[in-house]
């Protein structure tokens, strides 16, 4: 969505003009969240431009594959895993708990600690330490092909996800025993609070799998040509290594941390105003709300020293919905807690949690008939 500004110069038409185009029926008009401002959406606004240049607009690239799951159930305003909730998952249960809901269908009632195995740690280390300096994520990606070349051919994806998420903690610093969640906070902050730990554990549950994502598709992919599960896992993390992907948080950090020096308004102002995509707000599914928002911020909030951050994210929140109809989503919650918390941008808490998901989605792709995934192409 865009401004009425932002709409009349892409048209290259006037203010009044555009207002015309709207009365026509040419353009739609919407309203901002503070019931005043006029947005457009820019699809619609960028055809209409179109209309009489010579070259056709591009399409936008798009592959739509219908693929029957028992995983994730997601809607406009609801997140379930297994049937179950996710806020409340995120609330009363644990990163590794809910890892095997996701694999098994049954959800511990006692706490499960997912054991570091030393063998395949030692696998890892020397191909995947000189990474980590440069890219955590591309480290795990180098762990998981190590463990692919050792595999076994008998892992199930839930076995391979768990060996991965067990290992990642210590590959990036962290202490080798422990929680997912505690050693995970730990590579990166010293003595980090048990209200800290605690929320990295929550936003772990609520990341943990998001239906068909595109890193998702990558590790079912992958499994359909019968690629062992540690090799599926790398592929998915290749994908979520993507900027749109699971890079977004690094840009809703970075975004938080330049709204601590020069202000919120000022901030999310600067980007808007020169045509720019806000970090962090608007979602192609929860139009109503992201549900993972509020769970995650309500953590970060109980985290000692956060309450600038929190104050930040607030503003930014309140600022974006003079302007904008999108609404926050889990990237913004996620780059408060990394804000907050003192971790890098680029801290692997996203590949992390998405491992959980990744693996429930091996084994359910395994059940199905190979090879049954293939694109069609389109001369031009």
């Amino acid at each position: 969505m865009i401004g009425s500004a932002e709409a009349a110069r892409l048209l290259g038409v006037s203010k009044p003009t555009l207002y015309a185009y709207v009365s026509r029926g040419l353009v739609e008009r919407h309203t901002a969240v503070d019931g005043r401002t006029s947005l457009y959406p820019r699809e619609q606004i960028e055809r209409l431009a179109t209309r009489g240049r010579s070259k056709a607009p591009v399409e936008r690239p798009s592959i739509d594959v219908k693929i029957g799951s028992s995983i994730t159930l997601l809607d406009d305003v609801t997140l379930r895993y297994r049937g179950h909730e996710v806020a409340e998952l995120a609330r009363t249960r644990s990163f590794e708990q809910v890892g095997e809901l996701l694999w098994t269908g049954d959800l511990p009632g006692r706490p499960v600690v997912w054991p570091l195995d030393r063998g395949q740690l030692d696998r890892c280390l020397d191909v995947a330490t000189p990474l980590v300096g440069r890219s955590a994520v591309a480290a795990l990606g180098a762990a998981s092909h190590a463990l692919s070349a050792s595999s076994t051919g008998s892992e199930s994806g839930g076995d391979a996800a768990r060996a991965v998420a067990a290992i990642a903690p210590t590959l990036v610093g962290g202490p080798r025993r422990g929680p997912v969640a505690e050693r995970l906070t730990k590579a990166y902050v010293r003595r980090p609070s048990p209200e800290l730990v605690a929320a990295v554990d929550r936003a772990l549950v609520l990341l943990a799998d998001h239906e068909l994502a595109t890193s998702t598709l990558a590790v079912r992919v992958a499994c359909s040509v019968r690629a062992d599960p540690f090799a599926a896992i790398a592929a998915g993390l290749s994908v979520v290594s993507g900027r749109l992907h699971g890079g977004a948080s690094v840009e809703t950090a970075d975004l938080v941390a330049r709204a601590d020096v020069d202000g919120a308004a000022a901030t999310v102002a600067s980007l808007l105003d020169q045509g720019g995509r806000l970090p962090g707000f608007g979602h192609s599914v929860y139009r109503r709300g992201d549900p993972r928002v509020a769970p995650l911020l309500e953590a970060v909030r109980s985290v000692p020293g956060a309450d600038r951050t929190i104050a930040l994210v607030d503003d930014m929140i309140a600022e974006a919905g003079r302007r904008l109809a999108h609404l926050p989503n889990v990237d913004l919650a996620l780059g408060a807690l990394l804000h907050a918390g003192g971790f890098p941008a680029d801290a692997p808490l996203f590949a992390v949690a998405r491992l959980a998901g990744w693996g429930a989605h091996y084994d359910e792709e395994a059940a199905e008939r190979p090879v049954r995934f293939r694109g069609l192409t389109q001369l031009r």
